[in-house]
């Protein structure tokens, strides 16, 4: 501001000063031009010039404004129609997430029709037709945002959708691997893409994905460290069917070690390890998964690596593994089972008894009634235990937590609908709600 005062008092002294060195030196001007002749002083001349050059500078930028109208006008309604079309967008957006689908494809048209750009009013419009079911017009829509680098992430993602929704898988991980390439960090977009890869069977592209998605924190370590164990899990096996047994014992360790929740990991690696002659190790597997999931896997598991030992010592040993949590329903049942094929009715009994107590279900009852029969002769009791087993609660077994129904056998992917990580242990009554 200081500096402006100065320059300004600076110019108007210099003016002061040309017009008083001007006074005193008034001069005289003579112009001749087409017979004309003008005598004049040169203050006089200087200050027609000034007037003159004024005149010009209007009359041009009066001639700009006339001429220019036309183009300000269209610039103002252009730009409103703008603002009409960012509203009509907004206002869309917002109705399809209520679910307004009226509202939604009558305001998709005008935003459309008002910016007259596809790429950009391609989500609002292709949303509004998915919610009307025009999923062809959705399609189009979305595939036209894929060519514009500000919405080809979010229009791949659409696409994504609409692939899986209409089950093509192969379609839809073609679509899920470019918008990862993109380098969208959304947390569903890296589990679309496991997913996919999975149902697949692209167990070592899973991977790489899963190291993707712990460089952007697209997922939780917890869930990178299980899907990575499913991924180590998978490729142990393959290992094995491709006759490599050192690599398919380290990759049945790391999928261990990653989490030892999975108990399929677990009994896995104790096979490989027993095959290997380090049952010391084996045990050592099965007991870190024993004590936070117990499962009657890890009591299979168990039994396996000394098949040739008596009841006897069958009891001594299993009685190791249910101390590591005897809280676990399975280990009682497995260590009543034991006694009583070893004939020791009292500690048959007493495990029979806590099993009940944590999860009195058929295989429990059906034991006490065996235990009746062997060790006092007594079928009326033996009889009361069964006439429970019709009414006992359903005993756990493998359900998938997307369509619910039942399995054999534990399979990364569900054997009826193919979702990847979806087989639980647990009741039917429990498969309709969400997994654990």
């Amino acid at each position: 501001m200081a500096r402006r005062l100065f320059l300004f008092g600076l110019l108007v002294a210099a003016l002061v000063a040309a017009s008083v060195w001007l006074a005193d030196r008034p001069g005289q001007v003579t112009v001749h031009w087409q017979g004309w002749r003008v005598d004049t002083s040169v203050p006089v001349l200087l200050m027609a010039m000034v007037a003159f050059m004024a005149v010009v500078a209007f009359a041009w930028r009066l001639l700009g404004m006339v001429v220019g109208a036309p183009g300000r006008f269209l610039a103002r309604r252009r730009e409103a129609r703008i603002q009409r079309g960012y509203a009509a967008l907004s206002d869309g957006l917002a109705a399809v997430a209520v679910g307004d689908r009226k509202r939604a494809g009558k305001l998709a048209k005008q935003a459309d029709r008002l910016l007259a750009d596809p790429a950009l009013t391609g989500l609002l419009t292709a949303q509004a037709a998915e919610l009307s079911g025009d999923e062809a017009e959705a399609e189009k829509r979305l595939s036209s945002m894929v060519e514009r680098p500000q919405t080809a992430a979010l229009g791949l993602k659409g696409l994504l959708t609409l692939a899986k929704r209409r089950g093509d898988n192969a379609a839809a991980l073609d679509y899920a691997r470019r918008a990862w390439a993109l380098g969208a960090p959304a947390a569903d977009l890296a589990t679309d893409l496991f997913d996919l890869q999975a149902r697949a069977g692209q167990w070592v592209e899973a991977e790489a994905t899963l190291d993707e998605a712990r460089k952007r924190r697209a997922l939780a370590p917890e869930d990178i460290r299980h899907r990575q164990a499913l991924t180590q899990y998978e490729r142990s096996l393959q290992a094995e069917r491709d006759g490599d047994p050192a690599s398919a014992l380290s990759l049945a360790q790391k999928a261990h070690q990653s989490d030892l929740t999975l108990v399929i990991a677990a009994a896995r690696v104790a096979r490989l390890l027993h095959r290997a002659g380090k049952d010391r190790k084996a045990a050592a597997a099965l007991t870190s998964t024993w004590q936070v999931a117990p499962h009657p896997l890890l009591v299979e598991a168990w039994l396996a690596l000394a098949p040739a030992e008596t009841p006897l010592q069958r009891v001594k040993r299993l009685e190791k593994l249910v101390k590591a949590n005897p809280d676990a329903a399975d280990g009682h049942v497995a260590l009543a089972e034991a006694a009583l094929a070893a004939k020791l009715w009292g500690e048959a009994r007493n495990h029979l008894e806590q099993a009940a107590r944590q999860r009195p279900g058929a295989a429990v009852f059906i034991l006490l009634a065996r235990l009746e029969r062997e060790e006092r002769q007594d079928e009326a009791a033996a009889q009361a235990w069964m006439s429970k087993v019709v009414t006992a609660p359903a005993e756990p077994a493998w359900h998938c937590a997307s369509c619910g129904k039942p399995a054999d056998l534990w399979t990364s992917t569900c054997p009826s609908c193919g979702t990847p990580d979806s087989l639980w242990w647990g009741s039917k009554a429990q498969a309709l709600l969400p997994a654990p």
